[in-house]
């Protein structure tokens, strides 16, 4: 299943866990530039994960109101593999 991850610079640990689950990373975007407020998702994520520790409102909401309309779930996490764990 391919994710794409919102925020956080290092995701390796979680990068490694949901590689042991059956997920693998599609795309990760830090969430630090400017232009990352207008990225689109990609059409082959089926899940998207937003680390909300590391991300601005203004990111947050563009990519919810996208995954809304791809039809995508969306998983709201602190950047750490518990918290994204618990969720799956």
């Amino acid at each position: 299943m391919g994710v794409l991850v919102v925020g956080g610079d290092n995701i390796e640990e979680i990068n490694y866990h949901l590689n042991e689950k059956g997920f693998f990373i599609i795309k990760h975007i830090t969430g630090r530039k400017n232009s990352h407020k207008y990225v689109e998702i990609p059409k082959d994520a089926e899940l998207v994960i937003i680390l909300v520790d590391f991300v601005n409102h203004k990111l947050c909401e563009h990519i919810k109101k996208e995954s809304k309309k791809l039809g995508i779930k969306t998983l709201y996490s602190k950047r750490s593999w518990a918290s994204v764990g618990n969720l799956l």
